[in-house]
């Protein structure tokens, strides 16, 4: 079957000695293998993770400008791809231990040994050492004198270990939400148990967390919220019932539970780490357009090592790999009009912190970058989506038509949200919050069990044929509207 190529780009006039031949040679170049191999390298043990800080990440940032070196992709910073930035880190040498010696209301005692990776994670950003104490359960472990709002005001947890759960108590609106959010976040909670004098912390949430800041005073880790049941259930006490309360009465629920748990840390604090964001760039080629951007990018830090290596392959090897071998296809063909930039951020499980500091000096200016585009997790699924698509048609129509015409897969948009609650959760959002026209790129309709923050997430549960897809997608999307003649920018907003 003859593909007529021509069609799909509407709106770009392409270079007239560009054939549809040579774009749809290097669209086919594009394949499943090719983006897999991207993914299953950046997970193997040689990058430990890519914790942003350590020597790991630097060293997958390295392998992915060899690349853009090797495929011609110009160096976005002079003559560099990077731009470094201070980061601390931990290393964790191994799970560390968590065991308990759980008192019933008759005072009997039974002692509980808890396991890796089933029934907690060590902190990523513990101190290193045992502490051994009473745990006292303190809800969210806030204290915010703004709402007369205390978690620790009839408890004494000097001494001891306290059990936090995430969140804050208010749930209604975006408004309401966003005023808690500098109360709410794991490190201030961690930074609270220490101003309350607790040794330290049972984090409900069984998540690897390297964005949570190092206290040299305290030793944490994550629970599972079966255990914090358990603890619970020991006291006959009803954990699903306080914490329904906590939530509904918006008052707080703590509770010295009497149990004597001890956690055991083993690590190494880094204070003088860096990581780098790197920028790989295809200049435009038009006079008057050549100064407009197009960004796609996606973050190239995982979670590290926990004891056991977290490999990080769908979040986000996946997203690297995408852009890596669009990018490379891309590099084949005449230069757009418009300049594409490949962004690959770093420190991102850290907060957010290579896409903030992008936006507090970006590299082109605001008022240039027609959008970025961000991959987060993009390696699982079978159908399309396009965030954002709805507010920026004009945007979206060339991503639209590239995969009516040829990649034929379910395909979803929406219209930019301007009013998520708490602080942004990607690095898209991180960007939309200063300014920047962000949309993003993911995958609908889970194919696979998802692993979050597990050492689970292999290069295994990913689905090389959607990677492909997307890839091809992001391949003939980005060309077509880097050429585009002009583009509509004017925000569409979602009818009330």
């Amino acid at each position: 079957m003859r593909y007529t190529f021509l069609s799909l780009l509407l709106a770009c006039q392409l270079l007239s000695a560009q054939t549809e031949e040579e774009l749809l040679k290097h669209f086919h170049s594009i394949t499943a293998n090719e983006v897999f191999a991207y993914a299953k390298t950046l997970s193997e043990p040689e990058y430990d993770g890519r914790l942003a800080g350590s020597p790991g990440y630097t060293k997958s940032a390295e392998w992915v400008t060899a690349h853009l070196k090797k495929w011609e992709i110009q160096p976005g910073y002079g003559n560099s791809y990077f731009k470094h930035f201070p980061q601390d880190y931990t290393t964790v040498k191994s799970a560390g231990r968590l065991s308990a010696t759980l008192i019933d209301i008759k005072g009997n005692a039974i002692e509980k040994k808890y396991s890796f990776p089933e029934h907690y994670y060590p902190g990523s950003n513990s101190a290193s050492g045992q502490v051994e104490a009473e745990v006292v359960y303190v809800g969210y472990g806030i204290t915010a004198p703004k709402h007369q709002y205390d978690d620790y005001k009839n408890v004494d947890v000097s001494g001891k270990i306290v059990m936090i759960e995430t969140g804050h108590p208010k749930l209604k609106n975006a408004s309401e939400w966003n005023d808690w959010v500098d109360y709410a976040g794991s490190s201030i909670k961690l930074s609270n148990a220490v101003k309350h004098s607790a040794l330290g912390v049972l984090y409900i949430s069984k998540l690897a967390s390297p964005g949570m800041k190092y206290h040299k005073e305290l030793i944490y880790c994550h629970i599972d919220e079966k255990l914090a049941e358990e603890l619970f259930f020991a006291r006959q006490l009803n954990y699903k019932k306080v914490k329904e309360e906590l939530k509904e009465k918006n008052k707080p629920q703590s509770i010295s539970l009497k149990h004597v748990v001890s956690i055991a840390a083993d690590t190494e604090y880094h204070p003088d780490g860096s990581y780098a964001n790197v920028i790989g760039i295809i200049p435009g080629s038009d006079p008057k357009l050549k100064d407009e951007v197009i960004m796609v990018g996606a973050h190239l830090d995982g979670q590290g090592n926990l004891g056991e290596l977290f490999p990080g392959a769908l979040d986000n090897a996946s997203g690297v790999a995408d852009i890596m071998a669009a990018a490379r296809a891309l590099s084949n063909l005449p230069a757009p009009k418009r300049t594409i930039a490949f962004f690959f951020i770093g420190a991102e499980e850290k907060g957010l912190l290579g896409a903030l500091e992008y936006a507090n000096d970006p590299l082109f200016l605001k008022d240039k970058t027609v959008c970025y585009i961000n991959l987060d997790m993009v390696g699982n699924g079978a159908g399309l989506y396009f965030g954002g698509g709805q507010s920026f048609p004009d945007i979206f129509t060339h991503f639209e038509k590239a995969n009516e015409q040829y990649i034929h897969r379910p395909l979803k948009t929406n219209y930019l949200n301007r009013a998520y609650k708490g602080r942004p959760r990607t690095d898209g959002m991180a960007l939309s919050q200063h300014g920047f026209r962000a949309l993003s790129v993911h995958c609908t309709d889970r194919v696979k069990k998802l692993y979050y923050h597990h050492p689970a997430d292999t290069p295994e549960t990913l689905v090389p044929e959607i990677m492909e897809d997307v890839s091809k997608w992001l391949y003939l999307g980005l060309y077509s509207l880097a050429n585009a003649e002009s583009i509509d920018l004017n925000e569409k907003l979602k009818a009330e």
